[in-house]
């Protein structure tokens, strides 16, 4: 059972909840990344799950919690939205799938070139062998049409998981993740970390740690992977709003966030900047792979970037920091080499230079 209901016990009856994941992930440390003079752990949370690891699990949790209480008299199906290569898309049609759920998912373009191209094939194979229906967009302008055609392709009722799982419910679900490294740091006795580094694309899982950590960091360092205003320090306070209300509202209980928070814009890159490879992302993977660890390009590579570069201008020296994994490190070959990708729109399987 999540930690979210251990420190809140009003919780229990008032918030569905369907365990998805695999928990407490591991705190890890890690050598050879950094200087000697940096203490580096990294919160595993790639291992999160069976199915799919990463950060969406703990939301998940919440935003499929009520499922099974629909007042329906048939399931929900569910939509969501995400991009090409979205892991939250990924992660909704693997989740969805195991618990017998139609997912539609409509799909926005990101950046194609020969680098990303097998990224997104992989990403795109995945969903389409989990059976999701798939409607994705040329254009940033075509989205809303897609939107409606998914929306109305069934006559099933429709159950909405807003994108990345960024809603206040899926906010609490990475509380719930700050309350677990907390409570890992108590138990073996270590003192606080005093910088976190987290990914930030549509915020929900920073907001959810900020509220989360408590004292068991002193500072929490957004790393932007996403352009401004999507992703941004008020966008995360916002988001940590808005769970704080609901948190009220269900428990009469107040909650206020103890670290520092900022967030960095410096390794977004060009263009929207949204699953770009830079040259900063390219060299972070590649260092991270030497010490063990599978990232990518798109989010943990430009997150790991961050924390390099402050690391070897001497802002960490002597510091203890906390790296948070939220990629999947789950095996998922075996999976996609079942996927149809002639399914597809041909304008998108022949933009992915496919073969024929």
């Amino acid at each position: 059972m999540s930690l979210l209901f251990a420190r809140f016990p009003g919780l229990r009856e008032r918030l569905p909840f369907r365990s998805l994941g695999q928990f407490p992930t591991a705190l890890t440390r890690v050598h050879g990344l950094c200087p000697p003079s940096v203490e580096l752990w990294v919160k595993r949370e790639d291992q999160a799950g069976v199915i799919y690891g990463g950060n969406k699990v703990r939301k998940l949790e919440l935003l499929l919690g009520g499922m099974d209480d629909a007042q329906t008299e048939e399931r929900p199906r569910l939509l969501t939205l995400g991009a090409w290569g979205s892991n939250h898309a990924l992660a909704v049609a693997l989740y969805g799938q195991s618990l017998g759920l139609r997912v539609d998912t409509v799909l926005f373009p990101q950046p194609l070139t020969d680098e990303t191209a097998p990224y997104l094939r992989k990403q795109l194979a995945g969903q389409l062998a989990a059976q999701a229906h798939l409607w994705p967009s040329q254009t940033f302008a075509g989205m809303g049409l897609r939107y409606v055609q998914a929306r109305f392709a069934s006559r099933q009722p429709v159950w909405t998981i807003p994108a990345g799982g960024s809603s206040p419910a899926g906010v609490l679900g990475w509380l719930a993740g700050g309350l677990e490294i907390a409570d890992q740091l108590a138990h073996s006795g270590a003192p606080p970390f005093d910088v976190v580094y987290v990914t930030i694309g549509t915020g929900g899982t920073a907001a959810g740690l900020w509220l989360g950590l408590g004292q068991a960091a002193n500072a929490l360092r957004g790393v932007r992977v996403v352009p401004w205003p999507i992703a941004s320090e008020q966008g995360v306070r916002f988001l940590a709003g808005r769970a704080r209300s609901l948190l009220h509202r269900l428990t009469g209980e107040s909650l206020t966030p103890g670290p520092q928070l900022s967030v960095d814009g410096r390794f977004v890159g060009p263009g929207i900047g949204y699953g770009a490879v830079t040259e900063a992302s390219r060299r972070a993977v590649a260092l991270a792979g030497a010490a063990g660890l599978g990232l990518e390009t798109t989010y943990t590579g430009k997150t790991l970037a961050a924390l390099l570069a402050d690391a070897d201008a001497g802002l960490l020296h002597g510091k203890r920091v906390l790296f948070v994994n939220t990629v999947s490190s789950v095996d998922l070959s075996a999976l996609r080499a079942r996927a149809d990708l002639s399914l597809l729109p041909p304008w998108l399987y022949t933009r992915l230079a496919l073969p024929k």
